[in-house]
């Protein structure tokens, strides 16, 4: 027997299914406001987040691409699809959908920026992550063959998987962190590789110019190997807009948080006169220089020049 239920009642019932984390049974209620309803991009969204705690991340996704379709300007669209995508272990595309998200949830005030903001730093660091390795293979033959091994180990099992199980997302995502851990694993033996034996002593102390073939072939290849090893800047030298190494770092007299001073003028020049994390007034009289941070900063710049792109 067809439901007598509006959409919005088959919404409100979904709602309470939800709290009570009974998510089957609040999607089968979103599912019917989908059908009846004309506010189909709040009963996806919704869908989507009952998804997302199934960890069902390819159905996260699914639902997300039709609420931004519909509804162009929804944070929580874009939110819960950075999310699933970053699960998924898919960060450059998880970072595009988290930067508009946080863009978004800026102009409509959201209150869960602070969220945003969290998971966005989470897909900085694994895109960053990435980008280490594809910079690492094109040092190493021996890590970029042992990778695309993993990789291609990777690729064979997510296809064997069984797309329409109700446990493809939970499997694919083992998969994929199991992925993550070898890399881990194989970047760790690299790095311990780079650490040259006690007998590289003499060389390394009397000599200013890297060590040659000439002087010992064994121990030239041990140093030199030690660009091998992934960088990664520290999160307290990173904008909190921009999440982009800081040179000119202020402290927010509303919230005690620190910003690029460039990025946060540009950010009250689209008219937001708040803080980005606390959300409270905000103007330019409300910042201060963090004396402490810049010299912290340069150091850091100083003994790491690459950081300068990150």
């Amino acid at each position: 027997m067809a439901s007598t239920l509006t959409a919005d009642e088959h919404k409100l019932k979904g709602n309470e299914y939800f709290k009570a984390k009974a998510y089957d049974d609040a999607i089968h209620e979103y599912s019917t406001a989908i059908v009846k309803g004309p506010k189909v991009a709040v009963y996806y969204c919704n869908r989507a987040n009952c998804y997302l705690k199934l960890e069902q991340y390819s159905k996260v996704v699914s639902d997300c691409e039709r609420v931004v379709e519909l509804d162009p300007k929804n944070v929580k669209g874009y939110y819960f699809m950075g999310k699933a995508r970053l699960e998924l272990g898919q960060p450059y595309h998880a970072l595009s959908d988290l930067k508009r998200a946080y863009e978004l949830s800026l102009d409509q005030r959201s209150n869960f920026t602070k969220d945003i903001i969290t998971i966005l730093s989470e897909a900085k660091k694994q895109k960053w992550i990435e980008e280490e390795r594809q910079r690492i293979a094109s040092l190493s033959d021996t890590y970029k063959y042992m990778k695309d091994l993993i990789e291609q180990d990777m690729d064979r099992q997510v296809q064997a998987l069984d797309k329409d199980a109700r446990d493809y997302d939970e499997n694919r995502a083992f998969i994929v962190s199991d992925r993550e851990h070898r890399l881990q694993q194989l970047e760790i033996m690299l790095a311990r590789s780079s650490v040259p034996e006690e007998s590289a002593g003499p060389y390394i102390q009397n000599k200013t110019t890297p060590l040659t073939p000439q002087d010992s072939p064994q121990l030239a290849k041990n140093v030199s190997s030690a660009s091998y090893q992934p960088r990664e800047v520290p999160d307290y030298l990173l904008d909190k807009i921009t999440y982009e190494f800081m040179h000119d770092p202020v402290i927010s007299t509303k919230s005690g948080v620190t910003y690029e001073r460039n990025t946060l003028l540009e950010h009250f020049g689209h008219g937001r006169m708040f803080d980005p994390v606390s959300q409270a007034p905000m103007t330019v009289q409300d910042m201060l220089p963090n004396r402490a941070l810049r010299e912290a900063c340069e150091d850091y710049l100083s003994k790491n020049g690459w950081a300068v792109d990150y």
